[in-house]
């Protein structure tokens, strides 16, 4: 039988798009039953002591749809799985000093939000109501409760550094928008992806491979105390691939591909997934006989992609609001509005309104955040010259309200996270002119070699007082490159370095912007997002060795390396 998936034609549009309504938000029988129920408790809980200020409502529906390949084999397939889940969001004491307040690094405050499986809004909405009173009830009670950790942390901990309010009240919005969906064929994306696994087979170097299809796609509904209520659809569909292997010494490495979409003909091509998928076969051959780099600090060229992480993981986290009133924050850029921070080379923009950049669909995008706040263009770098933060509905100094970046992942309470986050050249060059001034900076160095990252997977920033203000990313593909410009593949290294340094490292960048998809964590959970970046050059980085497993590889080859694959 054949099966079908829908998802929102509307995205093929521009932004105006978005800014319309096109359905009556008071009409909406979710929203009807939040507000009532809203209404309905805000009164009595107001009385409680300590009082309730504030409530919010997160209603989302989702319909789930995943397709699993492993080695040829379809090893999960689902359609069509409903779930729907509330997520309830209250404030107790007062905007000044509210429940959501962390004073020391271990604070008794939870992050956690109630959260609730709830039955569907449909016919009296009784079952629907039951269930989101139940979840206020316990909300409110843990809101009051970390209220009173707070008062007693605040009795022994020193003056705050920031002494802002804990909350600013968000403008009321009011918004609806419903999609017209799109029909996928799912037997024929899980045939291409059977297809593309089966050229695993006959390869002892791969030890695990996996091809997936994953689809989300349905509403968000918002309501709070304060009258605003929102309906925006959401959706995620991503194909994607990842076959890895390890050396001999016990070193692990992989290559990956994904593929965001949300229409049909986004997806790729039978061709172009077999391609992809044998280049990166070919890649992780590459890097299993590759040699072992060793520590050293080189001239070193991120390609674009692995740029947009760099500036994701690097610049972006230290530019949440929140994280600047709190206590063990390294406040690397706080006090230097105003100042250069980074290259004047590049201006750093984070845009939620962006849902395409380039055909590619922007896993960030979103419309409203998950403070019922609309989206809108941050710069927070001009010119090298910080601007501004990302900020939720935590102020902090000289910052008073959110500009639309909180967010979370319904499980967790929302803090000011990125989205789409573009860095801007000032000036570029073509990428082979470049790559020409990579080779010369080698020379005018007198270094044996550079390097260029390819890909990086992410790693980690540490921002954090009681560690030192630095980061460790992990290159998943790289090159020595040598005067003379010849190129060897080298594994077993990690980029380091610190902030400050680095993004005043910049020497040059090219014209060639590439896009980073992915998902990133923090205290709110996992959030999509999205990254854009040229090609840059900087003028050096430090590598140092990569953490490796101690096992060596199976003594047996898998079982599916025995048998070939296919030819075409």
């Amino acid at each position: 039988m054949k099966k079908t998936i829908v998802l929102s034609l509307s995205l093929l549009f521009g932004l105006s798009a978005f800014a319309q309504n096109n359905c009556k938000i008071a009409d909406e029988l979710p929203i009807k039953l939040m507000s009532a129920e809203i209404k309905r408790g805000f009164k009595t809980f107001q009385k409680q002591n300590p009082p309730l200020y504030y409530l919010s409502y997160q209603y989302y529906t989702n319909d789930l749809s995943d397709i699993k390949v492993s080695e040829g084999s379809v090893a999960r397939e689902y359609y069509g799985r409903s779930l729907a889940s509330v997520t309830v969001f209250p404030r107790v004491g007062s905007p000044a000093l509210d429940n959501t307040r962390r004073l020391t690094v271990m604070s008794s405050v939870s992050d956690r939000l109630t959260k609730e499986d709830m039955p569907a809004a449909e016919g009296d909405g009784k079952a629907f109501s039951t269930a989101l009173w139940r979840a206020t009830d316990a909300a409110v009670k843990k809101a009051q409760e970390d209220l009173d950790g707070v008062k007693a942390e605040k009795l022994t901990a020193p003056a705050r550094f920031d002494d802002s309010p804990d909350f600013a009240y968000p403008p009321v919005e009011r918004f609806c928008r419903t999609a017209e969906f799109a029909t996928f064929d799912y037997d024929k994306i899980k045939a291409m992806l059977v297809k593309a696994s089966t050229l695993t087979k006959g390869k002892k170097f791969i030890l695990a491979s996996n091809f997936s299809f994953e689809r989300e796609v349905g509403y968000r509904y918002f309501v709070d105390s304060r009258g605003t209520q929102l309906k925006t659809p959401h959706q995620e569909v991503r194909l994607s691939y990842v076959v890895s292997g390890k050396t001999e010494n016990g070193q692990e490495v992989s290559r990956f591909n994904d593929y965001n979409v949300l229409l049909p003909e986004e997806l790729p091509s039978e061709e172009k997934l077999l391609a992809d998928t044998r280049k990166s076969i070919e890649e992780l051959e590459q890097l299993i006989n590759a040699p072992e780099g060793d520590p050293f600090e080189a001239p070193t060229l991120l390609k674009g992609r692995a740029m947009a992480v760099f500036v994701h993981e690097i610049l972006g986290h230290r530019m949440e609001g929140h994280r600047q009133k709190m206590e063990d924050f390294g406040r690397t850029f706080t006090d230097k509005i105003g100042q250069q921070v980074v290259s004047p080379i590049l201006t750093i923009i984070d845009d939620a309104t962006l849902s395409y950049f380039n055909g590619e669909v922007m896993r960030g995008f979103y419309e409203y955040d998950d403070e019922g706040v609309k989206s809108r263009p941050v710069t927070l770098v001009e010119k090298g010259v910080l601007k501004n933060f990302l900020m939720s509905s935590s102020p902090i100094k000289n910052f008073p309200a959110s500009n639309g970046h909180g967010r979370g992942n319904h499980y967790f309470r929302p803090v000011a996270r990125m989205a789409v986050t573009r860095a801007l050249a000032e000036q570029t060059v073509t990428y082979d002119e470049l790559e020409k001034k990579f080779l010369q900076e080698i020379k005018r160095q007198n270094k044996p070699y550079g390097f260029m990252i390819e890909d990086l997977s992410g790693g980690f920033t540490m921002t954090a007082t009681y560690n030192p203000q630095a980061f460790k990313l992990e290159p998943t593909l790289m090159y020595r490159v040598y005067p003379d410009g010849r190129k060897e593949v080298v594994r077993g290294l990690d980029m380091v370095g610190t902030p400050q340094v680095s993004f005043n490292k910049v020497l040059a960048a090219a014209d060639d912007y590439q896009v980073f998809n992915g998902s990133c964590g923090a205290e709110s959970g996992w959030v999509p997002v999205s990254a854009i970046a040229p090609s840059v050059l900087l003028e050096s980085m430090e590598m140092e060795k990569k953490q490796k497993s101690t096992e060596k590889p199976p003594l047996l080859p898998p079982p599916y390396s025995l048998h070939k694959g296919v030819s075409k």
